[in-house]
């Protein structure tokens, strides 16, 4: 995958995060004890300094009711 692609993804994943744990009116320390994760870690996700492996991806996805799909990619 081009280099370019990645980060696209990986910013379409961190406003996602955010958005789907804004719109279930969660701070990042609840999403993160919800899932078993630090808030450190969700804040890291959320700027895109990293991304969570594909078993939280789809532990998230699940969590959020969207699919794996939907979180990486662009809400139109």
């Amino acid at each position: 995958m081009e280099n370019n692609n990645k980060t696209k993804i990986s910013q379409y994943l961190a406003n996602n995060i955010a958005y789907y744990r804004k719109k279930m009116s969660l701070t990042q320390l609840e999403l993160a004890t919800k899932l078993n994760y630090s808030d450190k870690s969700i804040s890291k996700w959320e700027r895109g300094d990293g991304v969570p492996d594909i078993f939280v991806l789809k532990e998230l996805s699940l969590f959020f009711g969207v699919t794996v799909d939907q979180l990486i990619s662009k809400r139109s």
